[in-house]
């Protein structure tokens, strides 16, 4: 984790410093602060300014030494007392000097809370908040502390900003600007400084190199078109007393900062130019300027004048460890400053301290990978449209069908519980039943309901009036009680009894008839139901072709549940079949699901008859066993839970079938609760204006999916820290579900997984592209 340290610095040389130590916080925006509002003092600083100042007469002189390695400065003076050891030893004395102002007592509380909270190995911005120039001339990276911590640098500033920092906006653009201008080359040898900026192109820059221009050709690039980087190579100059900085554009024309003040204005602010490097000499004072008075968010200068040869390799340095390695601006610089120092250390003592970072503490600087965005809208958008392809494909080829099914599944649990539909009432017969008909009563063996037992469910249940009594038990032999049979017959001309019959097919699962007592055709309904690939029941068929066992057309549930509503509307007919073949109950569409309604995608041989979606009810149904019944557990309430209801009567252990509530060997879902289910969803859809299950066109469907694509393609083009990304890219997947859920909720089926699926697809493809260049 990087680290930043910021240490501010009020007073001047001669009386000494007020000394706070800010806060030392993890280096991103709104980072978590470790320590702050530490308090301390530094003596003056009078030694330490003329030790440099000795140092920085002697230091000049060096060109005289070495012929050919001349200075990007014009204004040498010659000076015969000069030699590379005086030069060298003077360094070391001033680095002395640093060391012990910094190891004052008053200090040592700060000294030691900086190196409690911060670790070697860490990359490490240390900002110097102070309004007192002469300190930005003094060289801290000589102080000890950052020998031991080889990936922290100074960074210089002469103001804090009240809301902290934030970090540059990025522009939103594939390459980096650069504007990069070659001054005056009297003397010096600027063309592997251009070799350098144009081999940025391999890693994303789009430089543009000017050679010697006039001021006004470089204001009109500046005011004309927006750059990132402003570089400059080649002579720079100062002047002592005024503290002004200049640059030599050309062998005639110099520029100071407040000379295009209004086009710095307009570059900074309105074109966002973010870094400004000045290869050149003596170019602290300039960039004091640009910092303090214009606000530009980095500048990097050189303290002294600095050798042609160093300031080429400081530059080589330099953007290998930012643009190729894209590593942190200050870590770049601190690296590319200590092997020159190396390279050159037998030459030039002290040539580590002459490349310095000025920032406006209101921004973060920005790695390269940060200063543009590699990823453009058109990238962004091509990218949406490939992977909203790839994702249709695979939901076209079924892919995705599992994945869609258990996000179906889960909606459809997670529903807010419902009322139960007090219109059905369940009389169940499970094990204990059977073996109470059989073992204890000695009614005659006919599976899971004697006829003894038949005739006393009805002798109960039918003087409470029920409008509709549903046998969901086969029945395919004939019954041996004449009175039961007239019963029966009776019930069956009075539409108050169905039975059922099974259509099958003609492979795995066989016909089953029922007995000539429910003869006639509306008696009976089928109780086929259409399974899922993995076994569950999440479809109603309405109707199928009938078979010869099975001489229906019609389900059981949509018998019982026409009958009903036949009753209750008091009409003979409650349904018609639309011209396109769609069915409605008393103007109610029950649309006929397709082979790849919603998240479906089933072969064509599972969609046979006409298939409804079965919207099941979050809620048990009111249910008596057969024994209780039978016993007169019930007799008191039966009334009231009988007349004007439905009943049905069937088995609960030996028919039983998984479903999105329950799905488990020893726990799944009766086939006569899955019946009240489905006639339930009929009548609460006709009389309650209960939802339906709808879904998209595949068009729609295709468009909703690739918008999600799009916005995950949007999200990287637009954003540029992988925090800010991965939150927002939650949030969106957040807000698709948010949204499927609450449609779902008022019956829609709509593409989660598909359009979560594209949204990752998309921005992971685009982040990698960014990063990698895959």
């Amino acid at each position: 984790m990087a680290k930043l340290v910021k240490l501010s610095l009020e007073g001047d040389i001669t009386s000494g410093y007020q000394v706070e130590l800010i806060e030392i916080s993890e280096e991103e925006r709104d980072g978590k602060v470790l320590t702050e509002n530490i308090w301390g003092q530094l003596p003056p600083a009078v030694e330490i300014y003329q030790s440099y100042q000795i140092w920085q007469d002697n230091y000049e002189q060096l060109e005289q030494i070495y012929r050919g390695g001349e200075f990007r400065f014009l204004g040498v003076e010659n000076n015969s007392n000069v030699s590379l050891a005086k030069c060298q030893k003077l360094s070391q004395t001033l680095e002395q000097k640093i060391n012990e102002w910094l190891d004052a007592p008053g200090f040592r509380a700060i000294a030691d809370r900086i190196l409690t909270y911060l670790h070697p190995e860490e990359d490490i911005r240390f900002l110097i908040k102070t309004s007192d120039y002469n300190l930005w001339q003094i060289p801290w990276s000589a102080w000890i502390f950052f020998e031991t911590h080889p990936n922290a640098e100074v960074v210089f500033s002469s103001f804090d900003t009240k809301y902290g920092e934030k970090p540059i906006k990025a522009t939103p653009r594939k390459n980096v600007r650069i504007l990069s201008v070659f001054g005056s080359d009297e003397r010096i040898n600027t063309k592997p400084d251009r070799e350098q900026i144009e081999r940025l192109k391999s890693v994303g820059a789009e430089p543009t190199l000017i050679i010697e221009p006039t001021g006004d050709h470089l204001r009109n690039l500046l005011w004309d078109k927006s750059w990132d980087i402003f570089f400059f190579a080649g002579h720079g100059d100062r002047d002592k007393d005024s503290q002004k900085g200049k640059i030599y554009l050309n062998s005639t024309e110099s520029l100071t900062p407040s000379e295009f003040k209004n086009t710095l204005k307009t570059a900074i602010v309105d074109r966002h130019l973010k870094i400004v490097l000045l290869n050149s000499c003596l170019g602290l004072e300039f960039a004091y300027e640009l910092v303090v008075d214009f606000k530009i968010p980095v500048v990097i200068a050189m303290r002294e004048q600095i050798p042609d040869h160093a300031a080429q390799k400081f530059l080589e340095y330099f953007l290998l460890e930012y643009a190729d390695n894209n590593r942190p601006l200050y870590v770049a610089v601190r690296r590319a400053k200590e092997r020159i120092a190396e390279e050159f250390q037998d030459k030039y003592p002290g040539l580590n301290w002459l490349p310095i970072v000025c920032q406006n503490p209101a921004h973060i600087p920005l790695k390269w990978g940060d200063l543009h965005n590699r990823v453009s809208l058109k990238q962004a958008t091509v990218t949406s449209l490939v992977c909203t392809f790839i994702v249709v494909l695979a939901r076209i080829l079924g892919l995705l069908q599992p994945l869609e099914l258990a996000a179906y599944d889960f909606f459809l649990r997670s529903r807010p519980p419902e009322a139960p539909d007090e219109r059905i009432l369940l009389i169940t017969i499970d094990d204990d039943d059977i073996d109470y008909q059989y073992e204890e009563k000695n009614f005659t063996n006919r599976f899971s309901l004697a006829e003894e037992a038949f005739n006393q469910i009805n002798q109960k249940i039918i003087p409470d009036q029920p409008i509709i009594v549903g046998l969901d038990i086969y029945q395919e032999q004939a019954f041996t009680n004449p009175k039961l049979s007239e019963t029966l017959e009776t019930l069956i001309n009075q539409k108050q009894m169905i039975g059922v019959c099974r259509i099958g097919d003609s492979q795995n699962v066989p016909s089953i008839r029922i007995n000539d007592t429910f003869a006639k055709t509306q008696s009976i309904g089928f109780t086929d139901v259409p399974f899922d690939p993995d076994n569950l029941i999440r479809r109603q068929l309405f109707g199928a072709p009938s078979m010869d066992k099975c001489p229906t057309s019609f389900s059981l549930n949509l018998r019982v549940a026409l009958r009903y509503l036949e009753t209750v509307l008091n009409q003979p007919s409650v349904m018609k079949t639309l011209p396109d073949g769609q069915r409605e109950i008393q103007g109610v569409l029950f649309r006929k699901l397709d082979f790849n309604a919603g998240g479906y995608q089933l072969p064509s041989n599972r969609v046979h008859g006409y298939q409804v979606l079965l919207n099941y009810r979050n809620a048990e149904f009111e249910t008596i066993s057969l024994r209780g019944l039978l016993e007169g557990v019930h007799d008191l309430e039966l009334p009231n839970l009988i007349h004007n209801r439905v009943v049905l009567i069937g088995a609960t252990e030996s028919d039983s079938h998984g479903t999105p509530f329950r799905n488990t060997l020893n726990n799944n879902m009766a086939g006569v609760e899955i019946q009240a289910h489905q006639i339930s969803q009929i009548i609460s859809a006709v009389l309650d204006g209960r939802p339906l299950f709808w879904w998209w066109s595949e068009w729609q469907e295709i468009f909703w999916i690739g918008s999600w694509s799009l916005i995950g393609g949007l999200l990287v083009w637009k954003l540029r820290s992988p925090l800010t990304l991965g939150l927002s890219s939650i949030t969106a997947i957040c807000i698709l579900g948010g949204v499927c859920w609450v449609l779902f909720l008022q019956g829609g089926w709509i593409p989660l997984i598909p359009s979560a699926l594209a949204l990752i697809l998309t921005s992971g493809k685009l982040v990698l592209y960014k990063n990698y260049q895959i």
